[in-house]
């Protein structure tokens, strides 16, 4: 067996970082972003889940090559406040055994200890050294994460709740759980196809725990919805993440399906909230920097005007009617997102797989700027938004340093060594959709977060660099 350790002292109270463990989405909150990870089920065997709880997760190893591992915590092991250990019951190695030991430093101080013990089915020097290596880079993220969390913990002693759409999305996934961190109680509206309810009455509410609460919704058929009012009138913000992926050729159908996906989910979002008579402190809402279109100016920030185009159009008339929320709402932010980098989606999932088969591209010259956030900053601003008075109106949601499109993909042929690279010529995109090339591939402006710069928000990564590293 091989055996790693690692340390890491917080200055918070052991009752405070022990309770953080218990989240029922504390493990999708520490998994780094490049383990690839998904959580397929939980069970839990008895009232703990910490102590006798079963998961089982997925793991992507290469590129349409995916194993599972099945991991059981151990009874004998859990001591409350204390302890708790997991081991593998069945997966892609021989052997794991993890121990969380809690220590207490002082009132206001703990150290949390991880010691995992490991063997894979063949001994071999390298790959143990590769996965220390790997494990060192992981709970280096986590012990950040977790700091993080501790320091910007909700003291949410009135029970209030986060309404969310979109939550399944790539935003989503990664919102959820830094919200359950933070102690936020949270009711998803979950997007349907089939379901329709019969009357205003008719609300079938799942609980995946008692502060995740899961309602289904159908924006397309009805805004009939009635949330009960022990929950209703207690919700205080609201994430509207809904939206078609604008990735893709532009068909006609696909356009339609771009635009009424925001339009319409977003209307019934606003009469949701009106039936049930929701008013709440702040609703925000995902928009892009699509926003400023083919706009000739080549620096831009929150107070220019919009751009011509498909996608400035289409984030006009979204923006509108998200607006439509200010008379239900203290704060109504619109996010204007930019590219976000994570290697679960977005862009760097399209080009992951042939930039790591060797044949690393960009563009035309490459001489466009791509406006990005990494995909953690973008979730952290959303959450920043709920309490701060001065996250109002049109944020731009990208990082300080916009980058060339051939310079950010050098790096990232750098990242995965891609042997070859080769410039497309831009009249290829342009073949299959001239206003996706435009508007989207060959754009170029430098778009500014002035507001957040000025609101002093810190970015995780301000830098592509400081991003690839976190991928």
């Amino acid at each position: 067996m091989v055996s790693f350790s690692f340390s890491r002292t917080y200055k918070y109270p052991i009752f405070q970082v022990w309770n953080w463990h218990k989240n029922i989405l504390a493990l999708e909150r520490l998994t780094p972003p490049w383990d690839k990870v998904t959580v397929i089920k939980k069970k839990n065997l008895g009232n703990v889940f910490l102590k006798d709880g079963e998961i089982t997760i997925q793991q992507e190893i290469l590129p349409l090559l995916k194993a599972k591992w099945r991991i059981s915590h151990m009874p004998s092991m859990f001591k409350e406040g204390v302890s708790f250990s997991d081991k593998l019951v069945s997966g892609p190695i021989k052997k794991w055994q993890h121990n969380h030991n809690f220590i207490k430093t002082s009132k206001t101080q703990t150290t949390l200890k991880d010691e995992i013990s490991f063997s894979h089915w063949i001994n071999v020097k390298k790959l143990n050294n590769f996965t220390l290596e790997s494990m060192e880079k992981s709970f280096k993220y986590r012990a950040d994460i977790l700091e993080h969390d501790l320091s910007n913990a909700y003291k949410n002693t009135n029970g209030y709740y986060v309404l969310i759409t979109g939550s399944s999305g790539l935003v989503g996934s990664a919102l959820v759980p830094l919200l359950n961190s933070l102690g936020y109680k949270i009711v998803f509206l979950k997007y349907e196809k089939h379901y329709k309810s019969t009357s205003f009455n008719d609300c079938k509410i799942r609980y995946q725990s008692k502060d995740l609460i899961e309602i289904p919704w159908n924006p397309y058929i009805s805004d009939d919805l009635r949330i009960p009012d022990d929950i209703s009138k207690k919700i205080r913000f609201v994430v509207n993440l809904s939206g078609e992926n604008i990735l893709g050729i532009w068909t006609k159908s696909k356009k339609k399906l771009i635009i009424n996906s925001r339009l319409i989910s977003t209307r019934s979002l606003l009469k949701v909230l009106e039936r049930n008579s929701i008013k709440t402190k702040c609703c925000v809402h995902a928009s892009a920097v699509g926003y400023y279109g083919l706009n000739k100016k080549l620096l831009l920030d929150e107070y220019d005007s919009s751009g011509y185009g498909f996608l400035a159009e289409t984030t006009k008339e979204w923006e509108k009617e998200q607006n439509k929320f200010r008379k239900l709402t203290q704060r109504n932010v619109n996010l204007r997102i930019g590219a976000v980098l994570s290697s679960k989606g977005g862009l760097i999932k399209q080009i992951e797989l042939p930039f790591k088969a060797g044949l690393g591209s960009f563009i035309g010259k490459g001489d466009n700027f791509v406006n990005w956030i990494l995909l953690e900053d973008l979730v952290r601003i959303i959450e920043k938004s709920f309490n701060n008075k001065d996250y109002d109106g049109a944020i731009n949601a990208v990082s300080p340093e916009p980058i060339q499109s051939k310079d950010l993909f050098y790096l990232l042929a750098k990242k995965y060594k891609s042997k070859f690279f080769i410039n497309i010529p831009s009249y290829i995109p342009r073949f299959f959709s001239k206003e996706l090339a435009d508007e989207i591939i060959l754009s170029s402006q430098q778009i500014s977060p002035r507001k957040l710069l000025k609101n002093k928000y810190k970015f995780l990564a301000p830098t592509i660099h400081e991003a690839l590293d976190i991928l």
